[in-house]
């Protein structure tokens, strides 16, 4: 079982070494939950997680709670196909109920199936042999959220808890994850902070105890409108990880979305996370009628090829 799952840990760990939007700096051998580092969701993807002072979708409940706090009722949902034959799904929910807003949201990280490989004895262990055996390894974590409006939705306080739990080859680790957020908004600029996945160490059976990735993100969102409702809103968010320190910036331009009316807007992201490359430039689209809209999210990962994320989003505002 130990052979099987190292297996599956290096399989897991090269694929998202060669998925630029990993870390600077983490210690590789130390930081776990991959599901809890990729980008959540299409539009939030398209501007590279710059998503610390939203508050449009039920996404930023993987962000921010805080965000949720406008909101009266809103899902999204995404998926990802990743490299080597990785996937990903997203999905969250938020409701009004009296004065607060309650979310959930959950995420699935499926890194699919590799042979098992082991020493072979009769060449020292220097080459492998095939056992005829397949693992799998899928990582997932889920968060129920309460976001709180004040002063009339300017102020907007968020928790989340919830929990994470991978299994690879066999060998399980949980562990419990807790996020706390906050903003303030004006007319046209909100602020936005967060600290994400706090919590303390992945551990179960078969496997090493390996930290969760809490980070610190603090960031703002700016909206400029004009007639018709065209118009741009940029975003951006400092990120601290352990290790690292970065910024990720996005923008969105055109038709901007209403609730009741046509959207049509173009994204472009940058994530200066990944230590450069290609990787770090994403690229989006989003259609919106009414109280649906349709997310689209690009990256090219050099050597690795381009990914795809699509999505779709629900909302009713809350104000």
């Amino acid at each position: 079982m130990r052979i099987r799952a190292r297996v599956m840990v290096c399989l897991v760990a090269a694929a998202l070494a060669g998925w630029p939007g990993a870390v600077r700096g983490q210690d590789a051998g130390r930081t776990g939950a991959a599901v809890l580092q990729l980008p959540a969701g299409a539009r939030a993807a398209a501007l590279s997680g710059a998503y610390s002072a939203a508050a449009g979708d039920a996404d930023v409940l993987f962000y921010n709670p805080a965000g949720a706090a406008t909101l009266g009722a809103a899902a999204s949902a995404s998926y990802l196909r990743h490299v080597l034959d990785i996937r990903a799904t997203t999905a969250a929910g938020a409701v009004r109920l009296g004065p607060v807003t309650l979310g959930a949201a959950t995420a699935l990280l499926d890194a699919g199936e590799v042979r098992v490989v082991v020493p072979d004895p009769e060449y020292g262990g220097e080459r492998g042999r095939e056992t005829g055996e397949r693992v799998g390894a899928s990582e997932s974590a889920m968060r129920l959220a309460v976001a709180l409006p004040l002063r009339g939705g300017r102020v907007r306080l968020g928790a989340a808890a919830g929990s994470v739990s991978s299994d690879i080859a066999g060998a399980s680790r949980a562990a419990a994850v807790f996020d706390l957020g906050a903003q303030l908004a004006f007319e046209r600029v909100t602020l936005g902070a967060a600290l994400r996945n706090l919590g303390g160490a992945l551990a179960g059976d078969g496997l090493e105890d390996a930290d969760l990735p809490t980070e610190a993100r603090a960031g703002l969102r700016f909206e400029a409108t004009g007639a018709a409702s065209l118009g741009a809103a940029v975003s951006a968010d400092v990120v601290s990880r352990a290790g690292g320190t970065w910024l990720a910036v996005g923008l969105e331009a055109g038709l901007l979305p209403a609730v009741g009316r046509i959207g049509a807007v173009g994204r472009i992201g940058w994530d200066g996370g990944t230590g450069g490359g290609l990787g770090g430039l994403r690229l989006g689209a989003g259609l919106t009628h009414g109280e649906i809209g349709v997310d689209y999210a690009y990256q090219d990962l050099d050597l690795f090829g381009p990914v795809h994320r699509i999505g779709i989003r629900w909302r009713r505002a809350g104000h």
